[in-house]
């Protein structure tokens, strides 16, 4: 089984696009008012990964689904929406839940990490939840799908420079940021910290512990004046240690969840 992720106008044409690559039957789900998902019955596993791969390349939405069992079981809890807070959901774009009347919505195609399971993310999104004000310039530093920095805009901020080592991320931030009609409010780049200019009234960066050692000293200078850096993907034993790499930027407030942790820091 495949999904395609696709909209009421791009229906029909996927649709026939579909059954033009040997596909016979076809299922609609219609989760929300404008998001339309395609489940396509192939054959064999080999035959979808190969049919995901093809649609991909033609800029589809298109992911391999289980059939049945408790693979098929897990797949659907995997893919309910997350909600954080009042103001704020993410959902997988080819997800088949319903998400009508969730707040604040993004969206994520393939490709990039972060989809906001991992504690690592959701700490630092419900940290946007509450402190984002509106008309801020973020920069999200490691941004894999750019989930950090579109949660950031939905939320009220102004712009996003989203950065990454990562070709398949900065693409997917890209793509992300079009899906959810925020492309020319977020920049997705390869350039390095020393070439972005700055400063941001937000940092984000979810880049674990020898990331931020790393970057630490062009992290700092990029935090404005009266502005905040949130990092993630530490340990809760590793929070002091990084928090002094960050001088002379202070602890603000700390989550933590099981193993993981993310600090903020503004400057005194």
């Amino acid at each position: 089984m495949i999904v395609v992720a696709t909209s009421e106008g791009e229906l029909a044409g996927m649709c026939d696009r579909l059954r033009a690559l040997g596909v016979r039957s076809v299922e609609v789900v219609a989760p929300s008012d404008t998001r339309r998902v395609v489940l396509a019955s192939v054959e064999d596993g080999a035959g979808a990964a190969g049919l995901v791969v093809s649609l991909r390349a033609q800029g589809a939405m298109a992911v391999t689904r289980p059939d049945g069992g408790a693979a098929l079981e897990a797949w659907h809890r995997d893919t309910r929406p997350l909600t954080f807070g009042r103001r704020l959901s993410v959902c997988l774009a080819w997800s088949e839940h319903d998400r009508r009347n969730l707040p604040g919505l993004i969206e994520l195609g393939p490709g990039g990490f972060g989809s906001g399971h991992h504690p690592t993310t959701s700490q630092i999104i419900e940290e946007l939840a509450d402190r984002v004000v509106g008309g801020e310039r973020v920069l999200d530093v490691g941004c894999g799908s750019g989930i950090l920095g579109l949660c950031a805009l939905r939320l009220g901020a102004a712009r996003v420079v989203a950065a990454d080592i990562e070709l398949d991320a900065v693409e997917a931030a890209r793509r992300n940021a079009h899906l959810n009609g925020m492309g020319a409010r977020l920049e997705a780049t390869l350039d390095p910290l020393g070439r972005i200019d700055g400063p941001f009234d937000i940092v984000l960066a979810n880049i674990a512990r020898a990331g931020v050692v790393e970057l630490a000293p062009e992290l700092v200078s990029h935090v404005a004046p009266r502005g905040w850096l949130v990092v993630g993907g530490i340990s809760p034993s590793q929070c002091s240690q990084v928090v002094d790499f960050l001088h002379p930027l202070t602890e603000g407030t700390r989550r933590t969840s099981g193993v993981w942790s993310a600090v903020v820091l503004g400057r005194a």
